[in-house]
């Protein structure tokens, strides 16, 4: 949990303004505290961490069907839930994080219901799909990123994306 602090608090100010609201403070802290506003921040932060097998695939994966039908991270992204997205790899021995991106959820928020992306069923009964970090660069939805692969935000080096919305 450290490495995903840090990388929150070091990217704080990167956050869209559109998750912070302004108030004006009440006459008792205006005249008894000394201050006159009051900015309010509600930051949803989603995280997923992958293992680095999965970088050379270039991709943000999110469920979206459960084993027992319950409603799945897809839907409630639909729904408006969660603001920024904190992607990661691992490194090889499991360690620290190879490589991440931050997301701004509301910016490619509409690719979750307009694309038609496959649904890829995993082994456990589950099913996800996958939208390209190109895509996600793309719809200037990157926040920031670390030591992401060449082939992550250039499809065409990469065989294995075939997922451009």
């Amino acid at each position: 949990m450290p490495e995903i602090n840090k990388i929150i608090k070091d990217n704080f100010r990167l956050f869209p303004q559109d998750i912070t609201f302004v108030e004006l403070s009440t006459s008792i802290e205006d005249t008894k505290e000394s201050f006159d506003l009051v900015y309010k921040s509600k930051v949803e932060v989603s995280i997923r961490i992958r293992k680095n097998s999965f970088l050379k695939y270039a991709d943000f994966t999110i469920r979206c069907k459960s084993k027992y039908g319950n409603e799945t991270e897809i839907h409630k992204l639909i729904k408006g839930k969660g603001s920024i997205y904190l992607y990661a790899w691992k490194t090889l021995n499991n360690k620290t994080f190879e490589s991440w991106i931050l997301v701004d959820i509301n910016k490619i928020r509409w690719m979750f219901s307009e694309c038609d992306n496959p649904i890829i069923p995993n082994n456990d009964g589950t099913a996800f799909k996958a939208y390209s970090i190109a895509s996600i660069a793309a719809s200037d939805a990157v926040i920031n990123s670390f030591n992401l692969p060449k082939h992550c935000l250039h499809p065409e080096e990469n065989q294995l994306n075939l997922f451009l919305p």
